[in-house]
């Protein structure tokens, strides 16, 4: 096989075995053979040489007694793989393939029986398939059906004497070819061999790679100020540390706290707990004028409900209590993955409650409530005022604002590589991350309280979306704009130029985020005072 197919470096085959572990086991003589399929662990040395294959048989399975007689055997792998068709790409001269990833491990076999054994191996398999899954999973959540299951195996550890790979990944192909079949694989949403072929066009020209449709626009100076300093001190305070979500969340606040600095004095700022139906709930209030009637902004802080707090957010909220004239209460919900969905939204949601019925204790009417926050906040308000809807309450929330908030876990091809790469704010990585550490059950990634861009939205009060023009959730949004003016909900929308996701904290140097405060304000009032303002509006 030709060396354009084999693996640029160690790591692609350790990624082979782990993303698609299952193998067959192939065993015996010609004419007396046995194959099993059965997944696999690959170990590697330090410098990723493979050396071993970590499994288990059932033990009733008749190949484990022919592999005590004959230890050698050979494991075959296929990993993400299709057919890809002449009719995907402009030059119909060209003739239909396969791409696929394979491995082949010539091995001798040795069984490990032990309970000891059984236990390691079981475990190390199940942290391969679990790490990184919405509420993972963990083998004592089995409880007696645990002993039933571990007394069934033999566990085994193959040293591999040899191994022959391919990953054929078009790396053959010319580069039109190959942005053809990218574009194609991405519409018929083959996404695992997508990213494999992307993996390996990395080492192929720039303009291999299927471009972005439009190409991406260079951000707003003034904001890409306050991003480069947030990354360049988010790098330097990790310094490539594996870091755990606590310790993220105390780099996001050191991160912030420059940016956080100056801007308006509030007259009466105070922190308290609510004791919400939902239990205990952090708030932080920012009242302009105490002692006035005045409406309440609840704000909900961004951050993948993983990230951030009122104290990253502190600056944004004051900029809307002070230009605003209105009392903000500023959200402390508890974050993922500690907790899960629907804890958050149900602190919101009591929230509210709690507001109407004892604001005026605080200071605060409960009877003009406008809901907003950015990325996760945008979420969880656009989720309150539908659980609220549903629930019989409809006129509790006057009006929402969502500042680029995310509506559905699944982001299109295009969007992740267009403003999700590793160079922008929010990556499509890390939008991953986030909803698999917020949603608990797989089934929830369509519940319409979390995935709101799944829900029928008749019925909620005036929404403004505040849309980031570089931000991977704009398509989300745009099509959110879209469903809210079919649906007959009074709705404004409008994309800033030159913006990624985040921009709103930059509001102490950037003009745009600014004229994001002064229009989310300006709408806030609208409704909230019954200022007459335009119907509906998108831009």
């Amino acid at each position: 096989m030709s060396n354009r197919f084999e693996p640029r470096t160690a790591d692609d085959l350790r990624a082979l075995v782990q993303e698609q572990p299952l193998a067959w086991i192939v065993s015996g003589e010609p004419g007396a053979q046995h194959a099993t399929p059965l997944p696999v662990q690959l170990v590697c040395d330090a410098d990723g040489t493979p050396r071993t294959l970590l499994g288990h048989f059932a033990r009733r399975n008749p190949q484990v007694a022919a592999l005590a007689a004959n230890s050698r055997a050979t494991v075959l792998l296929i990993g993400p793989h299709g057919y890809i068709s002449p009719s995907w790409v402009s030059d119909r001269t060209w003739g239909p393939t396969w791409n696929y990833a394979s491995a082949m491990f010539d091995v001798d076999l040795q069984f490990c029986d032990t309970r000891a054994d059984a236990d390691r191996l079981l475990s190390g398999l199940v942290k391969q398939m679990e790490t990184n899954r919405p509420a993972a999973w963990q083998p004592q959540e089995m409880g007696a059906r645990y002993e039933k299951l571990v007394t069934g195996i033999i566990g085994f550890e193959a040293k591999i004497l040899a191994v022959r790979s391919c990953f054929k990944l078009g790396q053959d192909e010319r580069d039109e070819v190959f942005a053809d079949i990218l574009r194609a694989l991405d519409i018929k949403d083959q996404a695992s061999l997508t990213k494999w072929m992307r993996r390996f066009g990395e080492s192929r020209p720039a303009q291999a790679l299927a471009p972005s449709q439009p190409p991406p626009r260079a951000l707003d100076p003034e904001i890409k100020r306050f991003i480069d300093n947030v990354i360049a001190k988010g790098r330097e305070l990790t310094a490539g540390r594996d870091l755990s979500w606590p310790e993220r969340r105390e780099i996001c606040e050191l991160t912030r706290a420059p940016w956080t600095k100056g801007g308006p004095v509030i007259a009466d700022t105070r922190n308290i707990v609510a004791e919400t139906k939902a239990g205990p709930v952090r708030l932080r209030i920012y009242d302009p004028s105490p002692g006035h009637s005045k409406p309440t902004f609840v704000f909900m802080h961004g951050g993948g409900w993983s990230l951030f707090s009122v104290n990253t957010h502190d600056r944004v909220m004051r900029e809307f209590a002070h230009r605003g004239g209105m009392a903000v209460v500023g959200v402390d919900y508890d974050l993922s993955p500690e907790v899960r969905y629907p804890t958050a939204l149900n602190q919101v949601i009591a929230v509210v409650h709690w507001l109407h019925e004892q604001g005026r204790a605080h200071g605060l009417d409960g009877e003009r409530i406008a809901l907003g926050g950015d990325s996760a906040g945008g979420n969880l308000s656009m989720g309150a005022a539908l659980r609220l809807r549903d629930a019989g309450h409809p006129n509790l929330v006057k009006a929402v604002l969502s500042i680029y908030g995310g509506s559905t876990p699944d982001c299109s091809p295009a969007s992740r590589q267009r403003y999700g790469t590793e160079q922008d704010m929010l990556t499509a990585n890390e939008v991953d991350t986030f909803w698999d550490n917020y949603i608990g059950h797989l089934g929830d990634r369509r519940d319409p309280y979390v995935a709101t861009a799944y829900a029928p939205l008749q019925g909620l009060p005036p929404v403004f979306l505040v849309i980031a023009e570089c931000d991977i959730l704009a398509e989300q949004n745009l099509h959110m704009a879209g469903r809210l003016l079919e649906a007959g909900v009074q709705v404004q929308a409008k994309v800033y130029p030159g913006a990624p996701h985040s921009f709103i904290e930059a509001v102490a140097v950037s003009r745009v985020a600014n004229e994001a405060v002064d229009d989310g304000v300006a709408f806030l009032r609208s409704v909230l005072l019954r200022e007459r303002g335009a119907r509906v509006h998108v831009a």
